[in-house]
C-alpha cells in the first residue's frame, strides 16, 4: 500500500509548490485535487497539465490519482466539469479518477434514478478513455453507505465504476466494517484514510479517534488491496501534521506485515 498526500488541503500554495511539500514531508504519491482554484478543470490548459505531470515525475510521487468532488447531480455546471475532469485524467499520466456525489435532498426514487443516470453518463466517458471512476460514499449523501455503493455499481453496470473507500465513512455508516470491505472486495481501487470519533463526521488524525485503524488495514489486506491510502485531513495544518501521521500509518502497516512503498 502507498500513502498519498492530497493537494486540496494545500490550496493556499500554487500546485507545483504543494507537490514539493508533499514530497518533502514523506508521501509516496499524490492525489491531485481539481477543486483547487489553480487546477479547476474549466481553466486547465494542456501546458499546465504537462507541467504538473512533469513535476510529479521529477519528484517521483507515485502513484497518482486525480480527484474532483462536486455535486454532479443537482448542479449542471459541475456535471459538465466532472465530465471534463474525467476526459483530462489520462493527460496527468494516470487512469484513476476519484469523485463523489451530493448530499441527499429528497431520499426518494426519483433522486436515486437520476443519480444512476448521471453516473452512467460519466462512465460512458470513462470507459473509452480507459479511466477508472472511484466513487466515494459519504454520510448523508445520495450514495451514503457500502450497500448504496454496491447498488449503484449494479444499476450503472459499468466496468469503469469502482470504489474510493473512505475508511472513516465505513466506520460511520456501516454496522459491520469488515463485511462492508469484503463486499466491495476487488472493486476497491483507492482509499481515503483518517480517524473518526464515534458518530461524528469529523476527519481526525490517524493516531486519534475511536477507529482501530489496524483492523481496517487488516480488512483491506484480507481482500488483497495493495493500492493508495490517501491521507484525508482538513482542519489541521496539513504539512505540519503529515510526517507524524505518515509514520503512524507506516507503523501500522508494518505490524500487519505490509510495507507502504510506491509501486514499481
Amino acid at each position: 500500500m502507498q500513502i498519498l498526500g492530497r493537494t486540496q488541503p494545500l490550496a493556499k500554495y500554487p500546485v507545483l509548490e504543494a507537490l514539493e511539500i508533499l514530497y518533502d514531508v514523506g508521501f509516496d504519491g499524490v492525489e491531485v485535487c481539481l477543486e483547487n482554484d489553480d487546477m479547476a478543470p474549466g481553466t486547465l490548459t494542456a501546458e499546465k497539465i504537462r507541467t504538473v505531470r512533469e513535476k510529479i515525475a521529477e519528484l517521483g510521487l507515485q502513484p497518482v490519482s486525480i480527484s474532483y468532488h462536486q455535486d454532479y447531480l443537482y448542479n449542471d455546471e459541475y456535471f459538465e466539469l466532472t465530465k471534463e475532469a474525467i476526459r483530462i485524467t489520462p493527460e496527468f499520466g494516470t487512469n484513476l479518477f476519484v469523485f463523489s456525489g451530493p448530499n441527499s435532498r429528497t431520499r426518494d426514487a426519483r433522486e436515486w434514478d437520476e443519480m444512476v443516470i448521471r453516473t452512467r453518463a460519466l462512465a460512458d466517458i470513462a470507459e473509452p478513455a480507459g479511466v477508472l471512476l472511484a466513487e466515494e460514499f459519504e454520510p448523508g449523501f445520495v450514495v451514503g453507505s457500502t450497500a448504496a455503493l454496491l447498488r449503484l455499481f449494479e444499476e450503472v453496470g459499468s466496468p469503469a465504476l469502482a470504489a474510493n473507500l473512505d475508511l472513516g465513512h465505513v466506520f460511520l455508516c456501516d454496522p459491520d466494517p469488515e463485511a462492508a470491505i469484503r463486499s466491495v472486495g476487488d472493486r476497491i481501487v483507492h482509499c481515503h484514510i483518517e480517524n473518526m470519533a464515534t458518530g461524528i463526521h469529523d476527519h481526525l488524525l490517524p493516531q486519534e479517534g475511536d477507529m482501530d485503524l489496524k483492523h481496517y488495514l487488516n480488512y483491506l489486506n484480507a481482500v488483497e488491496y495493495t493500492g493508495p491510502l490517501s491521507l484525508d485531513l482538513y482542519k489541521y495544518e496539513y504539512e505540519a501534521v503529515a510526517p507524524e501521521a505518515i509514520a503512524y500509518l507506516r507503523g501500522l502497516l508494518r505490524e500487519i506485515g505490509v510495507e507502504a512503498v510506491p509501486e514499481d
